[in-house]
């Protein structure tokens, strides 16, 4: 249950725009960083593995359904291989 609730805080933070980094951005003209874009493989797959297990265990969905459905959420649209590849046996 941690690591789910670890995800989803992840989740938030990497896709929700917050006031202070808006403010950040029109002081500095900067581009904020988001999406995992500093993130190692092995966060994003955590993060990946943690949404899609729910997707299938909470809501119900079919594997290939709830991989369909992460590859079309941001950021996670970003990483496609990587998406293909949770909740596959190696």
């Amino acid at each position: 249950m941690k690591a789910d609730l670890l995800s989803l805080l992840r989740l938030i933070e990497e896709t929700v725009p917050v006031q202070r980094i808006w403010l950040d951005t029109a002081e500095q003209n900067d581009t904020p960083k988001g999406g995992f874009v500093a993130a190692p493989t092995a966060e994003i797959v955590d993060t990946l593995t943690s949404m899609f297990e729910a997707l299938v265990e909470f809501r119900g969905m079919d594997p290939d359904e709830a991989r369909q459905r992460l590859a079309r959420t941001p950021p996670f649209d970003q990483y496609p291989e990587i998406v293909a590849e949770i909740g596959r046996k190696n």
